[in-house]
């Protein structure tokens, strides 16, 4: 895919129906692709805060070869990163202007890939990452290749985020008291995908959510809630196990937050409808007592939408017949360290044993632990510096045991098979310092390679997750045997460059020594 609209001379233009009209996509090289498709109605004025509505109908051809509009968000593109962008879009000359979208409330816009409009052929929505905050789609325009080597039929969503989406205000207005209008976008898209993917040569009956960081999270909600029951057969998690909701009290505190930052009170909150879009954006940042970052904001259990706690102390029983996939990285916080963090966030990059020892006492490991568990990563990874030893600590902290835990209660659960993946292949990004780093899978999942090393290896989990979407089983003749999980053996699949293998419970030792340590971070 080249220009935004697409418009060269080796286009041929491609022609699909909806429930609500005729779409004009475009061919390029064998891939049909259809952009900015509307699958909900407008969410800006009166609508705001509100569940979605469903799309008016038009007449004629309607044009879908621009992309549409992510979610207001402010500046940042992760496919222009100047650390890792490159990496992120494969390489592609034509990143910059992939890269480019407008911004809108009225977001509710999806993304199709399809060789053809029709046929059966399985189905994977990509739901992205940015935590509730930011992100877009865009990564679907990217992954034609994907799309062409494995014949399935890729969706990529956009939707409400930060105070659009996950603003709760059901606390301070009835009119309101259906919350988490963000994920309910994602079920209008999905319930869209069951009434009109088969017109895009996709099964509805075969249908694959996946999603990194905070798609994850999502995904992990999703799991949870009545309304998407059914409208998805399976589910891809990457380093975005989020196992517990901040309940109706913790939601009302932020928006009380945000209402203050506004110079208004709650009972004059049905005034927000009419803050405009960039001012109410910015009164998220401006709020006092609320943490920045990418989760500022998320889903809480309203008691309706979401109508109980997620993951704990069970697994939700609306996925008791939905097959996982889970994993993660294993340097998960480099990102955000070596490519995002301000100040003086290099230092840990240069830890000495000292530092390192300190570092672990203040993220709540006691100090008379620290000796035993420096003496398991030593002994096991001899070659690793203190700074290696302490990104590697903080994720088996954080991602990997939100990953090993939501695999462990889904097994608990009975009645699907889950698989494990972790991602361990030290990428060249940073000067080589990232590592393995948090979402470095996922553009070689959707075939995007920028360093020839890692042909094999993105082959590898392009084709495990295809295969998995097409039958709940990530198995396929590029990869070695890989049971499913179970508490007994925990077989988890290594992603490396240098060989990919089934482990079975992989430093299990350091696991169960923190077993009662976890960071309580999703990184």
């Amino acid at each position: 895919m080249t220009n935004l609209p697409i418009t060269t001379s080796e286009v041929q233009a491609v022609i699909a129906e909806t429930a609500n009209g005729k779409l004009r996509g475009a061919r390029v090289e064998g891939v049909a692709t259809f952009r900015g498709i509307p699958y909900g109605g407008p969410t800006e004025g009166a609508a705001r805060f509100l569940p979605p509505a469903r799309p008016e109908p038009w007449t004629g051809v309607r044009d879908c070869t621009v992309i549409g509009p992510r979610c207001v968000q402010g500046p940042g593109v992760l496919f222009l990163d100047p650390v890792i962008g490159e990496y992120f879009s494969g390489g592609r000359l034509d990143r910059t202007e992939l890269a480019q979208q407008l911004e809108s409330e009225n977001c509710l816009n999806l993304n199709i890939l399809t060789l053809g409009t029709t046929g059966k052929r399985p189905v994977l929505i990509y739901i992205h990452g940015g935590g509730f905050v930011v992100g877009s789609s865009v990564l679907t325009l990217f992954s034609d290749r994907f799309v062409a080597e494995q014949d399935v039929v890729l969706v990529g969503v956009n939707h409400r985020l930060n105070v659009f989406g996950y603003l709760y205000l059901g606390e301070l207005s009835l009119k309101y008291a259906t919350g988490n209008v963000g994920q309910l976008d994602l079920v209008a898209a999905l319930e869209w995908v069951r009434d009109n993917i088969a017109n895009f040569g996709g099964d509805p009956d075969n249908v694959t959510i996946f999603g990194e960081s905070g798609g994850g999270a999502k995904i992990s909600t999703l799991l949870a809630m009545p309304a998407a029951k059914g409208l998805f057969h399976r589910a891809i998690v990457e380093s975005g196990s989020l196992l517990h909701l901040g309940d109706r009290g913790t939601g009302t505190t932020v928006a009380r937050a945000v209402l203050a930052g506004l110079g208004l009170d709650e009972s004059h909150v049905d005034e927000l409808v009419h803050v405009p879009a960039a001012d109410l954006h910015a009164a998220l940042s401006q709020a006092p007592g609320i943490p920045r970052g990418l989760i500022a904001l998320g889903p809480v259990v309203d008691g309706l939408t979401v109508p109980h706690q997620t993951w704990k102390p069970d697994a939700p029983p609306e996925a008791v017949r939905v097959p996982l996939l889970v994993g993660n990285c294993k340097d998960e916080m480099t990102l955000f360290v070596g490519a995002f963090a301000p100040g003086n966030a290099e230092e840990a990059f240069q830890l000495d044993d000292a530092a390192l020892r300190e570092r672990l006492v203040n993220g709540g490991i006691p100090a008379n632990e620290v000796n035993a568990l420096l003496a398991l990563y030593q002994r096991d990874h001899p070659t690793e510096n203190p700074s290696d030893l302490f990104f590697r600590i903080a994720t088996d902290r954080g991602a990997r045991f939100n990953a090993v835990r939501q695999a462990e209660l889904k097994v608990a659960q009975g009645g699907t098979a889950v698989y494990m993946y972790y991602f361990s292949w030290n990428t060249p990004c940073g000067g080589g310092r990232l590592r393995a780093f948090h979402t470095a899978e996922l553009p070689l999942a959707m075939r995007l390679v920028a360093h020839p090393e890692v042909e094999q290896l993105s082959r590898q989990i392009s084709g495990a997750w295809a295969a998995f979407a097409r039958t709940g089983n990530p198995i396929h003749p590029g990869l070695p045997s890989w049971p499913a999980y179970t508490l007994e053996e925990r077989a988890t699949m290594i992603f490396d460059a240098r060989s990919s293998e089934v482990i079975n419970d992989p430093d299990g030792e350091m696991r169960r020594l923190l077993r009662d340590r976890p960071s309580g971070s999703l990184l």
